[in-house]
């Protein structure tokens, strides 16, 4: 995460500890204002985050937050985890607004899918602050590497600058601006391949507006022109990006940046006025400099042209000790010990050759075991039909990873009486309405009881966990609605509820939802109550958690007058309390529950609808409603008719 005119935010997340002006003689990225003070030795390795990812060691501070390296104790891979510095270290509304930097990254993000751009496995919210699952890579960024060589070869600028601009496109076509393309935001993947990562400040369309008007985001030194004046600023576009592409293209061939000054000022009057000073370096790379470096972003070379251009000058050169270095880095530790955090020098000769060698040699196993783990599936879609191709289960990508890991991963609520409860953190074993269907299921695909690993899963976190495939299947009183259906695919419903709210018993002016106006309702964030409230009943004061456990801790504690959500969640709070809160009673909004899974799964939407009709004949939903929801005294139990079309155009 990134604020406006702070030196690298969380550019760094994996990269070594900034100092107090790290980018650079001159403070030509201006001051740090965007980060609050440290706050040390409130989380210390070995913390369980979310009863999932057990922090190990702590790989770099940026102006807004920590990034760790971690485990994740549930799919056993090494993660990079990113916290942010928050903690009650300012006042609410700049707290709100880097909470909502932190979601806006993982929301950009998760929208592009491509080798060159970070992937994000999981956002989530814990101990009061927000926290990002990243893929871990080389903790060194570009800018590190630049620190080290000062400059680097024509041909080594140019692969990484081809790199980051394929990133930087797919990004670009998934309707994201980055906004803060710079060095210290590529880092390196294990073979050397360059991501773009750190997405605090991107925007994309439908994007809620984090920034204040006339504030000035990005770092001053990679800011395109048409984004420096004060007076006539343009909207940013992608011709922005490549304009700070083409800055970090030159500080790669020139060792310094094209445009600085003794504060940011004058480095924002350097780029609006100012031309470059002609390179010294760059060779065949004149001609892209001189294109992403026009001040008219009408003029300025296209991403296309700039592709083909890189293209050419990379296909005629040889690979140099500079790509060895980035492609010998060690691996991370498995023991979490900090082993391989630091690069090693570059090698040469034979030694190069047979560190390559031996390389390629220790992936023959994995891969051997990868090819008799795919067997194995085969084996498995085989028992549905006498010729494997029949079945049109065999294209499902999600079927596929679930047996290759050796387990469907659901993602189920860890706080809802009746529906999903938490019941032993250790064992992560929960239990309610949603987790007998969601066993049912896993049966029902293939997978015994011991296959079959639940996880918690946040209001807000559903459709990125589900598109990363961190989780194969959510069922977690999932509402399908339209919107949701243009990132996921649904299958459903399997139970229709209605949005009520829930009180305090000593409410008793409260009779109607037009009572609740000019009161504090509280709901979760990314929820179908948080889009439809502040259209559906005007001038009601909303508050946002990240769960609904949440909300009844602050309607119990009377920090909110209401919580709003499905009455069927809401009748479960009301359980546990029955002398406190009390149900309105009036739904006003009806919801249907789905099981979620990734887009464009349409043959595992056929199979998992026709198990909730299987599930519902047999007697074994009502069982389950008779276990878990009646005794909540709600008197309608409805699975609804489960939709084998897509949710929406039929929702």
């Amino acid at each position: 995460m990134h604020s406006g005119g702070g030196p690298d935010g969380g550019a760094r997340a994996q990269g070594v500890p900034p100092g107090p002006a790290e980018d650079g003689p001159g403070g030509q990225d201006g001051p740090r204002q965007d980060g609050p003070p440290p706050h040390e030795g409130e989380h210390t390795p070995g913390r369980l985050i979310d009863n999932r990812y057990q922090l190990q060691h702590r790989l770099g501070r940026g102006g807004m937050g920590v990034v760790w390296e971690a485990r994740d104790t549930r799919l056993h891979r090494q993660v990079a985890v990113k916290e942010l510095l928050f903690r009650g270290a300012v006042d609410p509304e700049t707290q709100a607004q880097w909470v909502e930097r932190a979601r806006r990254e993982a929301q950009a993000i998760a929208r592009i899918g491509h080798e060159h751009v970070v992937t994000v496995y999981d956002v989530t919210e814990a101990d009061g602050q927000v926290w990002i699952v990243m893929e871990q890579v080389n903790p060194r960024s570009l800018a590190d590497l630049l620190r080290a060589h000062g400059r680097l070869p024509v041909q080594d600028a140019a692969r990484i600058c081809l790199e980051v601009l394929r990133g930087l496109r797919a990004v670009h076509a998934a309707g994201v601006l980055h906004r803060d393309v710079k060095p210290h935001n590529v880092l390196f993947r294990r073979d050397g391949r360059a991501v773009l990562m750190d997405f605090g400040i991107a925007t994309f369309e439908g994007a809620a507006q984090v920034t204040r008007l006339h504030e000035t985001v990005g770092t001053p030194s990679y800011l395109a022109p048409e984004l420096c004046d004060p007076a006539g600023r343009r909207p940013p576009a992608p011709a922005s990006d490549l304009w700070s592409l083409g800055v970090t293209l030159y500080e790669m061939v020139e060792g310094r940046l094209p445009f600085r000054g003794p504060a940011p000022y004058e480095v924002l009057l350097a780029v609006r006025e100012d031309d470059p000073p002609p390179p010294e370096h760059a060779g065949p790379l004149g001609p892209v400099l001189a294109g992403l470096l026009t001040k008219d972003p009408a003029r300025r070379l296209t991403a296309v042209r700039a592709e083909e251009l890189l293209r050419h000058v990379v296909q005629e050169t040889p690979v140099t000790p500079a790509r060895l270095e980035l492609e010998t880095w060690p691996l991370p530790s498995e023991s979490g010990d900090g082993g391989g955090a630091t690069p090693q020098l570059p090698e040469t000769g034979a030694t190069a050759e047979h560190r390559r060698w031996w390389r390629d040699r220790r992936l023959r196993l994995p891969a051997l075991a990868a090819a008799l783990v795919l067997v194995a599936g085969a084996c498995w879609f085989g028992y549905r039909s006498w010729s494997p191709a029949a079945d049109p289960l065999a294209a499902s990508q999600t079927l596929a990873q679930a047996h290759q890991r050796g387990a469907l991963v659901v993602g189920v609520k860890a706080d809802q009486p009746g529906l999903s409860v938490l019941t032993d953190p250790q064992k992560q074993r929960y239990q309610g309405f949603d987790v007998d269907l969601a066993s049912y299921l896993a049966k029902d695909l293939g997978f015994a009881p011991d296959q079959v690993q639940f996880t918690t899963v946040q209001t807000f976190s559903r459709e990125l966990v589900l598109q990363n495939r961190t989780v194969d299947l959510v069922v977690a009183s999932y509402s399908m609605t339209p919107e949701r259906a243009q990132q996921v695919t649904f299958a459903g419903p399997y139970y229709l509820a209605g949005e009520d709210f829930l009180l305090r018993t000593d409410e008793k002016d409260v009779v109607g939802p037009e009572d609740l106006v000019g009161r504090k309702v509280c709901t979760a964030r990314g929820s179908t109550p948080a889009e439809r409230l502040p259209v559906k009943f005007h001038g009601i004061r909303l508050t946002y958690r990240s769960s609904y456990g949440e909300c009844v801790a602050d309607l119990l504690a009377h920090r909110a007058d209401a919580v709003s959500t499905d009455d069927i969640i809401l009748a479960g709070y009301q359980k546990q309390h029955p002398d406190k809160l009390r149900l309105l009673g009036i739904p006003f909004q009806s919801e249907a529950y789905g099981v979620g899974m990734a887009r464009g799964e349409n043959a595992l939407r056929t199979e998992v609808c026709a198990a909730i009709d299987r599930y519902v004949d047999s007697g074994a939903w009502r069982r389950s409603w008779q276990r878990w929801l009646q005794p909540l005294g709600l008197l309608r139990p409805s699975p609804g008719t489960c939709s084998n079309t897509d949710w929406q155009r039929s929702g």
